[in-house]
């Protein structure tokens, strides 16, 4: 039997996650099918786009993702209580950017216009208004409204119905730093792993794509704190500590090939946290913290801690 979600994300402390979304049919999500001959590359923009706009208004930051063939890697921060913060106003604003009425293609007017009612309309109506604050406060369900569209959309192409993504996803705690670090490489590298590209920089459909493509004129900027991708949080603190410089060479450490012997101590540790995330344990971290996950949770067995 499958893990209740309540068990497996925290309902009362923010954390980072790291999430796996599978295809369900045959047929790949994006890139060749092999057995129907057609290209579904487009599709990886739908998600992408569907992401970021998504981010901004629920309760989560986007740390890392990967758009492969036939399922979607994410790195997530999730705080399950920030929407209890969040004005009535800023509640219904949110709302409207995520579920607009319906109006006219292109018709700009109308549609600010609508907007001004549904956000009136929800703020006059108690219940409707929790109603969305719990749903944009909600890990599952940012998942169901970002596969939503992408599998409606993929059916109307297919010209068919039915399930497109599987109905569970795979989610992991990632309890430290050095959890959240190893878990966006492992995700940033999948498409160097499946030979879709050869190095980092020709990655596109993934963050270090987009973290590349975003700094690529201010050299600056490397210096920074990786930062999230897009956050419907307060961005303000510094959830992670490496800078963009920094996990650019740990990245390039993992695909240039080198015999263990040549590896340095940090680099071993490193390789050893990155392939650990492979194992889609419930959560990642020190045995420590792990065994505070196994108390809070009522776990009874985890899987092994990461390398320190």
């Amino acid at each position: 039997m499958a893990t209740p979600r309540s068990r497996l994300v925290d309902d009362q402390l923010a954390l980072h996650y790291h999430i796996v979304s599978r295809c369900v049919r045959r047929s790949w999500l994006c890139d060749s099918d092999r057995y129907s001959g057609k290209n579904y590359n487009h599709r990886k923009a739908w998600i992408i786009s569907r992401l970021f706009h998504l981010a901004r208004y629920f309760a989560v930051e986007v740390e890392a993702f990967a758009i492969m063939s036939n399922h979607f890697h994410l790195v997530l921060y999730y705080d399950p209580l920030a929407s209890d913060t969040w004005t009535d106003e800023e509640v219904a604003y949110r709302w409207s950017e995520v579920f607009p009425p319906r109006t006219a293609k292109n018709n700009h007017d109308e549609l600010a216009f609508l907007k001004e009612l549904q956000i009136a309309n929800l703020l006059e109506s108690p219940g409707s208004l929790q109603s969305a604050r719990r749903c944009l406060g909600s890990l599952s369900a940012f998942m169901k409204h970002l596969k939503q569209p992408i599998a409606w959309r993929a059916n109307q192409e297919d010209n068919c119905r039915g399930h497109f993504f599987e109905g569970r996803f795979y989610s992991g705690a990632l309890l430290t730093e050095s959890a959240v670090l190893a878990a966006m490489a492992y995700v940033d590298l999948n498409p160097v792993r499946a030979k879709i590209v050869k190095t980092i920089e020709q990655s596109h459909d993934s963050s270090i794509g987009a973290r590349l493509k975003a700094f690529e004129n201010t050299p600056e900027r490397l210096k920074d704190a990786l930062a999230p991708l897009v956050s419907g949080l307060d961005a303000t603190d510094t959830r992670i500590t490496m800078t963009l410089a920094m996990y650019i060479e740990h990245l390039r450490w993992t695909t240039v090939a080198a015999e263990p012997s040549q590896f340095s101590d940090e680099q071993s540790r490193w390789f050893a946290r990155v392939a650990a995330i492979k194992k889609r344990q419930r959560a990642f971290g020190l045995i420590d913290d792990l065994k505070d996950w196994i108390l809070r949770h009522g776990h009874k067995r985890l899987g092994d801690p990461l390398p320190g």
